[in-house]
């Protein structure tokens, strides 16, 4: 059994340095495009593949400079894409203020996404707009909406109640400015309540929940529990908290049962509910990757075999079986893949840097795009596969290579 390892290590290690041997020669090109294909698949697959994780670890509301959010689990999420509907998480006035008394946090605000319907009574035009209701605090934007204007206005909820004086400021989007024709000081109503709200200021961006702008207005958290019907429960559907302590997080994550505390930049937009779009992009970008690598390798060791099948003949002639001279083209075949495979992931790490830098710098989201060591490990697997399905092809031209045509020609 040793003698036959030997012997296969001996064959394997021959293919391999007839690989290496050919990148050295003046006639490396067909090689050098076969590993070039296999680099640009891995490194795309590579790039998408962490974009899509990125993606599933799921969105928040952004919030400039916010460090983390409590969200209820994903399994817990609603069903439609902006979560307004799903699990949501309880008490948050109390919850804030015992995080508010740590030192070691500087912002703490509950978020609640809620859909209401509005009307301007001087022009009797009426919509439903996107609800965000926040704590306030001074040049702070939450899911694109400055709350400043809103900032000494949460005064409805005072000493545990919903009886303090009502505010009824509001900050709306540009999109709900011109689908009611309102403007600054206008007052607006509020569908199924009593309550009436202003608007306070008029917002220079959109709410994009990446499928367009979302009509979206913001307003105290206490004033949209209020006409929603969320008072009893005092619940909203995230807990926003911006500090520079790390340990906070471990802090975060007992304080309530199924839920995850996120670490991101923010996403533009409000929290998306459980898609399989991640797991699409994946796959897509495997099924891409392995057709591309697939073709280029099996076209290219193609016509290195069919250029190179003296090699092979002498192979024959020098006593390697038929087993012996296909093992020694599967290794080849193989051998250029992982090349492109480890090429592929240098290319598609460089790939994933400026991805997150693009990104960053047109929407604000730092690192969207996550590696992960399973996601390398995972591209070099596909490129082993890749080798392995171009095989067929260059295992074909080395089974019908007559050794005494080839050497005789």
């Amino acid at each position: 059994m040793s003698g036959r390892l030997r012997q296969f290590g001996a064959i394997v290690g021959l293919g391999i340095r007839r690989v290496v041997g050919r990148l050295r020669s003046s006639g490396r090109g067909r090689t050098v495009v076969s590993i070039s294909g296999v680099v640009l698949a891995v490194a795309l697959l590579v790039v998408v593949t962490s974009l899509s994780a990125g993606l599933a670890g799921g969105a928040t509301v952004q919030s400039d400079n916010i460090d983390y959010w409590i969200v209820p689990d994903e399994s817990n999420a609603g069903s439609v894409p902006l979560n307004a509907e799903g699990a949501q998480l309880s008490d948050v006035h109390q919850v804030t203020a015992a995080l508010q008394a740590d030192e070691r946090i500087g912002y703490v605000s509950p978020v609640s996404l809620q859909p209401i319907q509005v009307r301007h009574p001087a022009t009797d035009s009426q919509m439903y707009v996107l609800a965000v209701g926040v704590i306030p605090e001074r040049n702070r934007q939450v899911a694109g909406l400055n709350t400043t204007p809103l900032v000494g206005s949460y005064t409805y909820y005072a000493n545990g109640t919903y009886n303090g004086t009502w505010s009824g400021r509001t900050v709306i989007s540009p999109a709900v400015a011109d689908d009611l024709n309102t403007t600054t000081s206008d007052t607006l109503t509020v569908g199924g309540s009593p309550r009436d709200i202003t608007v306070a200021h008029v917002a220079a961006t959109e709410l994009d929940a990446g499928v367009g702008a979302v009509p979206a207005i913001v307003m105290p958290l206490a004033e949209l529990q209020s006409v929603t019907g969320q008072e009893a429960t005092d619940s909203a559907d995230q807990i926003l908290v911006s500090t520079t302590d790390p340990s906070v997080e471990s802090l975060l994550a007992d304080i309530y049962p199924r839920t995850d505390v996120v670490s991101r930049s923010g996403l533009v937009g409000a929290e998306t509910s459980t898609t399989s779009l991640p797991l699409a992009m994946a796959l897509a970008a495997t099924l891409v990757a392995g057709g591309i690598g697939v073709t280029f390798v099996a076209t290219m060791m193609g016509l290195e075999l069919t250029a190179g099948r003296r090699e092979l003949a002498v192979l024959g002639a020098v006593g390697f079986s038929t087993r012996s001279r296909v093992l020694v083209v599967l290794t080849e075949t193989v051998t250029v893949a992982t090349l492109g495979g480890l090429g592929g992931i240098l290319l598609g790490l460089g790939g994933v840097v400026g991805v997150n830098r693009g990104i960053e710098a047109t929407i604000g989201v730092s690192q969207l795009a996550t590696v992960t060591p399973s996601i390398l490990v995972y591209a070099l697997v596909a490129a082993l596969v890749v080798g392995v399905l171009a095989a067929p092809y260059p295992l074909y031209l080395a089974i019908k290579t007559d050794v005494l045509t080839e050497l005789t020609r």
